[in-house]
């Protein structure tokens, strides 16, 4: 499959031309990657429609931490559903970085406050190839599917943003599907209050060093989940004032 990208390099062009207010046309930019036919790129305008529909939930932008996961919990459902172009394309961050970049800077800007000087590119991928808004969401997503429930994405309403960037995307055990799941459902039990966290900052954080330790000499993503909740709640019980 023939598709889309744009590397880091010429999105870096892109970013400090633009900046500079002497943009280069993003066309002479995008590249393309693979072989055969060419992607079909129907699900972009999908895409758009349904992220700036969800944009227009929020009139006030997302000034708070609690707007701010609610966007990206919905987000997370939309982009996964939405972006179904193949494991060879989406483990490509500069698909992701092309996708961003070319139709998607507006809902990127947006996400961060819109500064006036532009937001961090990181939030594009560049440099930070795991924190493109879209794959972030998108991975969100992927890490606790549950597709026994009628609901494939109700877990996506539960935890912070800084919960999945700190504790699953950036954990060698977020790898585990099952790991990921039964990690969420402990720190964020409560199916009313999904994003109210069981154990405080300092705790969750030494669980999870606790948990790294662990990986190290267990495989993970051979558990089942029940398995993996009992590993969780044997190394909690070492966590000061946890339990």
């Amino acid at each position: 499959m023939r598709y889309p990208i744009l590397t880091t390099t010429d999105a870096s062009v892109f970013f400090i031309g633009k900046r500079a207010g002497a943009p280069v046309e993003l066309e002479r930019l995008v590249k393309t990657r693979g072989d055969g036919p060419d992607l079909h790129q129907e699900f972009v305008n999908d895409l758009i429609a349904d992220l700036a529909a969800l944009k227009s939930r929020f009139p006030d932008g997302l000034k708070s931490a609690k707007s701010a996961n609610a966007f990206e919990a919905q987000g997370a459902r939309v982009i996964h559903s939405r972006v179904n172009v193949g494991e060879e394309i989406i483990a490509d961050p500069d698909f992701w970085l092309w996708l961003g970049v070319v139709h998607f800077s507006e809902i990127i800007e947006w996400r961060y406050g819109a500064p006036a000087g532009g937001t961090n590119v990181a939030n594009y991928g560049v440099g930070a190839r795991s924190e493109n808004l879209l794959y972030r969401l998108w991975l969100r997503a992927e890490l606790v599917l549950d597709d026994e429930a009628a609901d494939r994405y109700h877990l996506c309403d539960h935890g912070q943003v800084d919960f999945y960037r700190s504790h699953l995307f950036r954990q060698g055990y977020a790898n585990a599907r099952n790991f990921a799941r039964a990690l969420l459902k402990f720190q964020y039990p409560d199916k009313a209050e999904a994003t109210r966290p069981f154990l405080k900052i300092d705790q969750i954080r030494e669980l999870v060093k606790r948990l790294r330790r662990v990986r190290s000499n267990l495989f993970m993503e051979i558990l089942e989940e029940s398995e993996c909740r009992k590993v969780i709640e044997g190394e909690v019980e070492m966590v000061p004032d946890a339990t």
